[in-house]
This record gives C-alpha cells, sequence and structure tokens, in this order.
C-alpha cells in the first residue's frame, strides 16, 4: 500500500478504537458521548440537513476529523525527528484531546441549541478518548504506515 492509503488505515484503526470506548462509556454513564451522533446534531441543528441524512454526516466527519489527525501524527514524528511509540502516541493524543475539548467546548457554548450531554464528563472520555486513538496510531510502527 502506498504511505497516504496507510495513514489513512491507521487514523481510521484509530478513530474506529475511540470511537468504541466513546460508545462503551456511553452506554455505562447514561450518556450521549458519541462523536458521530452529536456531530450529527450539531450538523442538523445548524446547517438544516434532513434528519435522516444528520447521522451518516456525522459519521463522515468523525472519519475525516480522525484521517487529519491520522496525517497530524505523522508530521508529529516526522518534525520531531522521531519514531512512533506508545509514549508518543500518548503525547499526541493528549494535544489532540485537549484540542478537541477546546472545539467541542466552543461549539456547545456557542450553539443556539447544542445537543445535550453531560459536559464535563464528556469532556473527560473525550480526553480517555484521543489518549487510545495515540496509542492505537502508535502500535503502527511500521515506517510506511505512520
Amino acid at each position: 500500500m502506498k504511505p497516504v492509503t496507510n495513514t489513512l488505515l491507521a487514523a481510521a484503526t484509530a478513530t474506529s478504537a475511540m470511537t468504541l470506548f466513546s460508545y462503551i462509556a456511553s452506554h455505562k454513564e447514561d450518556e450521549n458521548f458519541s462523536e458521530p451522533k452529536l456531530l450529527a446534531t450539531f450538523l442538523e441543528r445548524s446547517l438544516n440537513i434532513e434528519k435522516e441524512a444528520a447521522p451518516p454526516l456525522g459519521w463522515l466527519s468523525h472519519y475525516l476529523i480522525g484521517a487529519g489527525f491520522g496525517v497530524g501524527y505523522k508530521l508529529f514524528l516526522k518534525l520531531g525527528k522521531t519514531q512512533a511509540s506508545p509514549l508518543n502516541g500518548l503525547l499526541y493524543g493528549a494535544a489532540a484531546g485537549a484540542s478537541g475539548i477546546l472545539w467541542w467546548k466552543t461549539m456547545f457554548e456557542n450553539h443556539p441549541n447544542p445537543p445535550k450531554t453531560h459536559r464535563k464528563g464528556y469532556y473527560t472520555q473525550l480526553m480517555i478518548a484521543h489518549l487510545i486513538f495515540g496509542v492505537t496510531l502508535s502500535a503502527f510502527k511500521d515506517k510506511r504506515i505512520v
């Protein structure tokens, strides 16, 4: 496979791992912590997208954002002249989580009709989900992938 395809595969795998964690946390806390569902609600309420079209667009948006973060990890490694490792994955995941929390916080605070969720709990699980994302990315140690 080509390096770009491999990076996108790594990002899709990492996005799936973090999303699985978010679904488990949602179930455990009886809250909506699902990034694709929350994105779908924002899209529906912001862009007047039909209710049936919003969920697939929420999932697509989530994976496109994950792809962007996957490419960002590759750049992080290249600029830092380092290799993928669990520690680098955690560091990158923490940075991605912090930026994600800032983005979601801005969306929740500035939208006239944001989705309902326990925000403090959401932000906590979002950070953990991004740590999982980063560590999962770091598992793709083959230079052709990351």
